[in-house]
């Protein structure tokens, strides 16, 4: 069993490392490798802004699974998510359980008879809220399967998520400024990728841009290829933090 001190020792361990990191990708994989220490399976670190139109000085990062990620763009959820509605009001960290800010998808499910959070793997969780003057307000989500976390990991937490949003600003605005794409997507692909990132269906995005919905689908695939991604959500939060759309 995991002492207090150890937990301790393990966010102290991240601290450090989100201040030596030098790109967003590592920063994520420090956080993910703690966060798993600490007994939790994915984790987000978003600032409470309109997903489809990142603006500048806003950050987002996460490990989530692509079913839920799919069904989070796909059905607009961002617009409705109880945890982000009531981030915005606090201060403090809460659980999902003990501040009723579950999820609303246990409605959805009583509407569709399927409840797309359970086979992702997202039962339980803890929000911290990030409010920094001149920033936009933001939220770290970490998630797992199990209830049963000491409070020392919530704790933990706490303060690795911090530092986490401090780190991604930094590195966000760090690598804005350096304006080094990745890749070179044609106009089209970074166009059908701007509307994936709005929530829209191929079928959607041809009837806006006036191209066959077999089209759509090849330029989302080729963007796909280019920035090595093996989902569509992917390939958007690749393409935001590589500043290829906003």
């Amino acid at each position: 069993m995991t002492s207090e001190l150890e937990y301790f020792r393990l966010a102290m361990d991240f601290i450090e490392n989100s201040k030596k990191v030098k790109s967003l990708d590592a920063l994520s994989a420090a956080f993910q490798k703690a966060n798993r220490q600490l007994g939790f399976e994915h984790y987000a670190c978003v600032s409470s802004v309109e997903f489809g139109s990142m603006p500048e000085g806003a950050v987002f990062l996460a490990d989530y699974p692509a079913d839920w990620s799919n069904y989070y763009l796909e059905e607009h959820y961002g617009k409705s998510n109880r945890v982000l509605q009531v981030s915005l009001k606090e201060h403090m960290p809460f659980n999902w359980d003990s501040s009723g800010a579950i999820f609303d998808v246990q409605a959805d499910a009583g509407k569709s008879g399927a409840d797309p959070a359970k086979p992702a793997g997202l039962f339980y969780g803890i929000t911290v809220p990030v409010h920094v003057v001149g920033a936009f307000p933001g939220a770290v989500n970490v998630i797992g399967q199990n209830q049963e976390f000491s409070p020392a990991a919530e704790h933990s937490v706490h303060l690795m998520s911090v530092y986490l949003h401090d780190a991604a600003l930094r590195l966000a605005k760090k690598e804005k400024c350096e304006m080094r794409p990745l890749v070179r997507l044609t106009p089209r692909e970074r166009e059908c990728l701007q509307w994936v990132a709005a929530g829209k269906t191929d079928w959607e995005i041809s009837g806006i841009v006036s191209i066959a919905e077999r089209t759509v689908h090849n330029h989302i695939e080729s963007a796909k290829a280019k920035l090595e991604v093996k989902s569509r959500v992917q390939a958007v939060v690749k393409a935001f933090l590589s500043n290829l759309i906003y």
